[in-house]
C-alpha cells in the first residue's frame, strides 16, 4: 500500500472523494476519519492552483494546534497526499 495504492486509485475512474477515502481507510495508520476528504480535496486544489499557504478550514469540532483552519501544504504533507499533487510533467523533469 502507499504511493502506488494512490496512483492506482487515480487509474480507476472513481471520484477524487472516492480515491481520498480508500487512501485514508486503506493506507494511512490510523485511519484518518472521512470527514477529513473535504479539507483533503480542498488541499489538493489549492496545490493545482499553486496556493500551499491558502488556509482551508476543518470541519466542525477539529482544530489543528488550535486553530479552525490549516494550510494546504500542512494537510498535503500530513496526510500523505503526494500522489494527488503530481503530475507526469513534473516526473518527467526529475
Amino acid at each position: 500500500m502507499g504511493m502506488l495504492t494512490a496512483i492506482e486509485l487515480q487509474e480507476q475512474g472513481m471520484s477524487l472523494e472516492n480515491q481520498i477515502g480508500i487512501h485514508f481507510s486503506s493506507n494511512c495508520y490510523p485511519p484518518i476519519p472521512h470527514q477529513m476528504i473535504p479539507t483533503a480535496v480542498a488541499a489538493i486544489e489549492a496545490y493545482w492552483e499553486d496556493e500551499l499557504d491558502k488556509l482551508i478550514p476543518l470541519p466542525q469540532g477539529v482544530s489543528f494546534r488550535g486553530n479552525t483552519d490549516v494550510s494546504a501544504r500542512n494537510v498535503i504533507s500530513s496526510y500523505y497526499l503526494g500522489a494527488w499533487c503530481e503530475s507526469e510533467m513534473e516526473d518527467e523533469e526529475n
